[in-house]
Order: C-alpha cells, then sequence, then structure tokens
C-alpha cells in the first residue's frame, strides 16, 4: 500500500451511473449536479449543465462518448495514469499551437485553457476521492497551483513509477484523441485573453511539498495562528509592493521569481500572472498600476477584515455578480461564470497556503472549489467566532 491511495471504485461507479442516467434523466439539474460530482469546475460539467439548460437532448449521446471515453482511460490506467494522460497529453497541444501560432492565437488560448481545465479536474479528484495522506496533499498542491510542467515532468512519472503503472509513450498519447476537446468545442467558448495565464516551467522555484515557494530568508520561524499569518502577510504585500513600484529594493525582494511566487501565494496564480505576464492585447502601464492599487488595497482590507473576511468579501462580491447575471444572454452569463472560476481557484490557492492548520485549509478550500458557497461562509463565521 503506498501513500497514494484514491477511490477508484467510487469514480468508476459515478462515471456509470452518468452514462446510465444521460439516457434517463429528464432533470436538468440533476444532469448537472451528477457531473458536477464527477468531474468539478470543468467544462465537462458546463456542458453537462448548458446541455441541460438549452433542453439539447440530442447533444446528450455527444457527451455520453466523452463520459465513456474518460471511464476507459480510468479503467484501463487506474486514477492517477487517467490524469497523467489527459495532461501530457493537453500540454503537448498547448506546446506546439505556442511554438507555431505564438502567444496571440486563439488556438494557443483555447490549448491553455484546456491545460488549466485539466488541472481543475486533477484538484476535484484528488481533493474528493483521495486518502488524506501527506503523498496526496503534495499532489493535490501541484494541481492547485497548474504547475503543468513540474506534474508533467516530474510528480506524475515518479507517482506512476512508485506504483509500478508507468505509461508508454503510446498510452500517454491516448490523450490526444480529440474526443477529450469536445466540451470545449461544444461550449463555443469565446475567447477572452484577459484570463491568459504565463506558461510555466518544471524548474521554476517551488517548495518540495506542491505548496508556494517561501525561501527561509523571508520565512519566520513560525506561522502557527492566522493572527501571525495575518502580519506576515501584510509585511509581504508591502514589500512586494515596493518591488513593483521601486528601482531598488531590499534583498531578497529584487529577484524576479521570488516576487512572483510570493505574488501567486499571496493573490492567486491567476492574479500574479495578469499582473506579471499580462496577455499582450491588454498589457499596459495602466493595467499594471491597476493591480498595483490592488496590492495596496488589499493590506487595508486585510488590516480591517483579516485575511478570512478578506476573502470571503470577495467571493460574496464575484458570486453576486453571477446571480445578477444569470438573466443575461447566456454567452454573457457564461464569461461570468468563468470569471468566478478563476477568483475561486485564486481564493482556494491563498487559503491553502495560508491557513496554518493544513486540515482547515483543506477543508475550506474543497468548500470553495466545490461551490458549496453557503458552507463556505458558515464555516468562515464559526472560525472567526473561535
Amino acid at each position: 500500500m503506498t501513500d497514494y491511495q484514491i477511490d477508484t471504485d467510487a469514480l468508476l461507479a459515478k462515471h456509470r451511473k452518468l452514462a446510465l442516467g444521460l439516457k434517463t434523466i429528464t432533470s436538468a439539474e440533476k444532469m448537472a449536479a451528477r457531473s458536477f460530482e464527477l468531474y468539478g469546475p470543468t467544462n465537462i460539467a458546463d456542458w453537462a449543465k448548458w446541455l441541460g439548460r438549452s433542453k439539447n437532448f440530442p447533444a446528450r449521446s455527444q457527451l455520453g462518448q466523452v463520459v465513456q471515453a474518460h471511464q476507459q482511460l480510468l479503467s484501463n490506467y487506474g486514477v492517477y495514469g487517467w490524469l497523467q494522460i489527459l495532461l501530457t497529453s493537453a500540454v503537448y497541444q498547448y506546446q506546439r499551437d505556442l511554438n507555431t501560432a505564438g502567444r496571440t492565437a486563439d488556438a494557443t488560448y483555447l490549448s491553455r485553457q484546456h491545460v488549466d481545465d485539466i488541472c481543475r479536474l486533477g484538484t476535484h479528484v484528488v481533493l474528493n476521492y483521495g486518502a488524506p495522506t501527506v503523498a496526496n496533499r503534495q499532489l493535490l498542491a501541484h494541481f492547485m497551483s497548474g504547475n503543468y510542467a513540474r506534474l508533467i515532468e516530474r510528480v506524475l512519472p515518479a507517482v506512476g513509477q512508485q506504483l509500478e503503472q508507468e505509461l508508454s509513450v503510446e498510452a500517454l498519447e491516448r490523450g490526444a484523441d480529440s474526443v477529450f476537446r469536445r466540451p470545449q468545442q461544444a461550449l463555443n467558448l469565446s475567447i477572452v485573453h484577459e484570463l491568459d495565464l504565463r506558461a510555466m516551467d518544471a524548474d521554476e522555484p517551488v517548495n518540495e511539498d506542491g505548496f508556494a515557494y517561501w525561501p527561509s530568508s523571508i520565512k519566520p520561524k513560525a506561522v502557527s495562528t492566522l493572527a501571525e499569518a495575518q502580519q506576515q502577510m501584510i509585511h509581504e504585500l508591502t514589500m512586494l509592493t515596493r518591488a513593483l513600484q521601486d528601482d531598488s529594493v531590499p534583498t531578497p525582494w529584487d529577484d524576479d521569481a521570488l516576487v512572483r511566487a510570493r505574488l501567486e501565494a499571496t493573490m492567486g496564480v491567476a492574479w500574479a500572472s495578469q499582473c506579471l505576464s499580462p496577455h499582450p492585447e491588454i498589457a499596459s502601464d495602466e493595467h499594471r498600476e491597476l493591480y498595483i492599487e490592488d496590492l495596496v488595497s488589499r493590506v487595508e482590507q486585510i488590516q480591517d477584515r483579516g485575511i478570512l473576511g478578506t476573502i470571503s468579501a470577495d467571493m460574496f462580491q464575484t458570486r453576486q455578480l453571477v446571480e445578477d447575471a444569470a438573466t443575461e444572454e447566456p454567452a454573457t452569463l457564461m464569461l461570468y461564470e468563468r470569471a468566478q472560476r478563476q477568483s475561486v481557484d485564486n481564493a482556494a490557492w491563498v487559503l491553502f497556503n495560508w491557513v496554518p492548520d493544513i486540515q482547515t485549509a483543506g477543508f475550506l478550500a474543497q468548500l470553495l472549489l466545490d461551490y458549496h458557497f453557503d458552507a463556505f461562509f458558515d464555516e468562515l463565521e464559526k472560525i472567526s467566532n473561535l
């Protein structure tokens, strides 16, 4: 028995249940719920939801083919093999599009979006079906960070070695089947390059446990309470603001890699990407200044509300925007929902890195990533009253 324990039988059972339900379910809500329970906040679950909303019953057979394709990989290669095959193929396609078409091409953006989607799938599966072991927690952190390069080059192959389930080149190529891109194509997603995320590198500074890089030069000896975490975050946000504004800042904040890593830890991966490396179509001095103002504002919010209160307010506002857009055209509502997804990703990553108790951090992240917002707000209130 290894530390990489996951409930494969439960996943296979849910695949069979969903496949059968696509032929018989008449409730759009039930179809969406079953899809989300299995795939989490991904394009597959989105497609199931939109098929129900649009009453597009003929397209259910296509969704059934996607579900069956995932089930087949899961049956043949196990959970970790399934995720490795999907992510490796997605990354290779993204790299091809990036090399041939460039970063500004629509194809490159959509391929990158697919990579992010598979990382969300991995996050959902490990968080909801994996045993609470140290190894799975580290793997979860890698998926949550979206560090695809490290995952496919080092982490997932190492898992396969430990499980004695190393994959051949032919097996890895199975994820290139176009059926796995069908949800994205069926949704006919519009191109919104503001959501573009940076490329990552397997050699990027990162802690071995998968969490954001936190070198000993700035890491305090102990951050064991939320109050201590709050003071440390305020200090880091202040130094990050100086690093982005000033030509000369004290060591080690003059290190670009450190600045990026700590921006990700304090504000989220997507936020840091848009601040430091925005898509060329939107990059500007005004854009950069806007993000620096966000840093300053975040310090004031944390001083006033604390870390949990600040994140709670962010989530409440984001959720309200989606609810207010419910009567808009489907394409408009989908854009709001995609923006909410990225806000949730950011908040969950910050919580996972900063809440001192890892069990509490994981539970809060799970509630957020599974969109259990009411339960999330209730849990924050309980913690605040302790």
